[in-house]
């Protein structure tokens, strides 16, 4: 039994933007979960720290596999309560007024793990829209001060 996860979404803004998004701690910090560990080059190890729920403590561990900037980033994805690491690979694709976001995430497997995906498949979808929201706002904010 396995779980993949694929969402895409187009944004407004070029790839360096979309970029800086996935990758700056502040930025992350604002739309997904805190973080001041992030650095978006290989080897580098990561926590994300979210509100706890249940019995998940509301940490996530990673460790960049990918940083292709501004094309590509993938990292581990694990957090206490699933059996093995994830992949999360963020694609970045060029379009001609903006930028075509695409999110992976692959290696759930087992029956708690497919269920945990499940859970993270609404979650992403949340997020991106939160990152769209983020990104938008941050842009019409730019305009405003030239």
């Amino acid at each position: 039994m396995k779980k993949n996860i694929r969402k895409e979404k187009f944004y407004p803004l070029r790839p360096e933007d979309v970029w800086e998004a996935l990758t700056d701690p502040k930025e992350i910090s604002a739309w997904l979960m805190p973080t001041t560990e992030f650095v978006a080059t290989v080897g580098v190890k990561f926590m994300l720290q979210a509100k706890p729920m249940g019995k998940w403590d509301g940490k996530i561990y990673g460790e960049i596999l990918i940083a292709d900037k501004p094309r590509v980033l993938s990292y581990t994805w694990k957090g206490d309560q699933m059996k093995s690491n994830t992949i999360l690979t963020w694609t970045l694709v060029p379009q001609d007024s903006g930028t075509l976001l695409k999110l992976e995430h692959t290696g759930f497997e087992g029956f708690s793990d497919v269920v945990l995906g499940l859970f993270h498949a609404m979650g992403w979808g949340k997020f991106l829209r939160q990152l769209y929201q983020r990104l938008i706002n941050k842009q019409s904010y730019a305009k405003k001060e030239v």
